[in-house]
């Protein structure tokens, strides 16, 4: 399973690097790359990365800071977990629903298009495969969710277990302080910026 691939080739100074069931997280500060305006500035925090094999953690500073707890080598390998079922879910609908749907489409195609008893038919074969079609793919995006949503329910209670259900509530407080503090600071430095432009008046 690769995630966010291009992102993980170019992370090569981690400041922390953690091993744990043959399993390798390298932890990377968000705030020396590029993507902290990507990410951070739309409240996402924290970034998993993989090439199939190891992982790579990029996070912004403050907020590892104050979320430590749910990043440490124990947390870590039940997201790893998490990451590696949710894409065995989608792999496994892939195969079980899309691809042999594919498949009996492909084939109704060609029946439809060579066989002069259904060639008078052939629209209306085509607009019923393409609405079999949709409609399963509507029902495969909506069990795939429901089955991921699942196992990362099962994840939050693996990481409830593992750091206490009092700390993890805290560390649910201390996640909306650092989220209201970082996007105040933001809204503050827009301010300021906005006063420091000239305006038309004093041009």
């Amino acid at each position: 399973m690769k995630l966010q691939y291009g992102i993980y080739k170019q992370l090569n100074n981690p400041k922390e690097v953690q091993t744990t069931d043959n399993k390798t997280v390298e932890i990377h500060s968000m705030n020396e790359t590029s993507y902290l305006a990507k990410f951070a500035g739309k409240g996402q925090f924290a970034v998993w990365t993989s090439d199939s094999k190891n992982f790579k953690l990029l996070i912004e500073d403050g907020y590892y800071n104050a979320m430590k707890e749910l990043y440490g080598k124990r947390a870590n390998l039940v997201w790893i977990k998490f990451y590696e079922k949710a894409d065995k879910i989608r792999f496994g609908l892939m195969y079980k629903m899309v691809f042999p749907l594919i498949g009996v489409a492909m084939l109704l195609a060609v029946l439809f298009s060579t066989l002069k008893a259904l060639q008078p038919y052939q629209t209306y074969g085509l607009i019923g495969i393409l609405a079999i079609v949709l409609i399963t793919n509507m029902a495969q995006t909506s069990i795939m969710r429901k089955k991921i949503e699942q196992v990362r329910s099962e994840s939050i209670k693996d990481i409830k277990m593992i750091v206490g259900e009092n700390k993890f509530k805290e560390l649910l407080e201390n996640q909306q302080k650092y989220y209201d503090s970082y996007f105040k600071f933001e809204e503050v430095k827009e301010e300021a910026t906005t006063e420091e432009k000239p305006s038309d008046e004093n041009k």
